[in-house]
């Protein structure tokens, strides 16, 4: 079943993310893709999402001038194969490999962002 009303690699804003935020507030905790949003934003790094079709997984990617880094933050493991060949440079929950946060998807972002050309 394809889910209605997915965001396909739109870039992001507070605005957009307050209002998609409203949408549970008071019901569940905020999402983990939402916050991570947020303090990209806040690092002043550009953000698009795209949503998958199938899955409730969210596909952050983050750019400053002409690099990019794709974080996925899902509730299921990525498809094996996916993630040992870096479908995203970083996969946020449990994986086939590792466990990892939030947290460490936004060190991650800030030192490939912060290293090199």
């Amino acid at each position: 079943m394809r889910r209605k009303g997915r965001v396909v690699n739109k870039q992001v804003d507070q605005t957009f993310l307050d209002r998609r935020y409203k949408r549970i507030e008071g019901k569940y905790p905020k999402q983990r893709w939402i916050a991570f949003c947020e303090e990209m934003l806040q690092q002043k790094y550009d953000v698009f999402l795209y949503e998958a079709v199938e899955t409730v997984s969210k596909y952050i990617t983050v750019k400053k001038g002409r690099k990019y880094f794709k974080v996925r933050f899902s509730d299921h493991k990525p498809i094996k194969y996916r993630e040992i060949n870096g479908d995203c440079d970083f996969f946020v929950g449990r994986t086939n490999i590792s466990v990892t946060t939030t947290d460490q998807a936004m060190q991650a972002v800030i030192e490939f962002m912060e290293t090199g050309p």
